[in-house]
């Protein structure tokens, strides 16, 4: 049986994903830290005849991470959608995306990374020896770069630095030469309890995220190490310079390697270090 994790799964995009991956008939985990709320999802899952189950997941206690491993078994597919805005609140209203950069304290910023990036951290550290030898980890994510009308900085910052995490596990995937892959997909705007949004024309429903986010994990691309736009656009780097200087420098390296082995095999003696 074909198996995933989606975290935050209890409504909005999660609960969209889950039920995506069971109607491919896939066995989905519905995290959630409210095990009412949770429970109250998988029972909508089974009604549409899908094998959904509940695991109590709070990216805020690690003790809940802990033993979410010996609850699931195997994994093939761990989505990471779980996250909280940071606070949004203003002299605006209580989901100000637009807040200023000044008005977020050291506790909103410190509160947002200890669940967004190092709750995630903490999961994938806890599961990699449940992950299938091809399984696949996908981190759902947003641009980190704000604007006049949109810098949740508590939120962006987090994302930031989970998205390191990801370049940086999938490079050790790379070099570990696992078959794994772990890669962030940014859907765009989405309507969710975290944003009020509402739908329209340029920000979609829930459930059409979900589609946009999941079939990256069938598409038959690798996207490891990858952060990728809703139409599979790779984000490079957010050092575009370095990214030259550290492919120009691989290649040099590589070039200089085949010729001090020409030179070898030609009687002279060179050793690369």
């Amino acid at each position: 049986m074909v198996k995933a994790l989606v975290t935050g799964a209890n409504k909005g995009i999660g609960l969209e994903i889950a039920r995506y991956l069971g109607h491919k008939g896939i066995s989905v985990f519905i995290g959630a830290r409210n095990e009412e709320k949770g429970q109250a999802a998988v029972q909508i899952l089974r009604a549409e005849g899908l094998d959904a189950h509940f695991v109590k997941l709070d990216l805020n206690d690690f003790g809940s991470l802990h033993n979410v491993a010996k609850q699931v078994g195997r994994l093939d597919y761990l989505v990471n959608n779980a996250g909280i805005p940071g606070n949004l609140k203003s002299d605006k209203g209580q989901l100000d995306m637009s807040k200023s950069a000044f008005a977020y304290s050291t506790d909103d910023l410190r509160e947002t990374l200890e669940v967004n990036f190092l709750g995630t951290h903490e999961l994938i550290l806890n599961l990699l020896s449940n992950l299938a030898d091809d399984a696949k980890i996908l981190n759902v994510t947003v641009p980190i770069s704000g604007n006049q009308f949109w810098q949740p900085l508590a939120y962006i910052t987090s994302k930031a630095a989970q998205n390191s995490m990801t370049m940086a596990f999938g490079n050790q995937f790379i070099k570990d030469k696992s078959k794994r892959q772990i890669f962030g997909v940014m859907p765009g705007a989405v309507a969710t309890d975290l944003n009020g949004a509402q739908a329209s024309r340029f920000v979609k429903k829930p459930e059409e995220a979900a589609q946009i986010i999941s079939d990256f994990l069938f598409d038959g691309k690798n996207h490891n190490a990858k952060i990728v736009d809703e139409r599979g656009k790779e984000i490079k780097s957010y050092e575009p310079n370095l990214s030259k200087i550290m492919g120009f420098a691989s290649t040099f390296v590589r070039s200089f390697k085949k010729i001090i082995h020409r030179l070898n095999s030609r009687g002279s003696v060179f050793v690369l270090t």
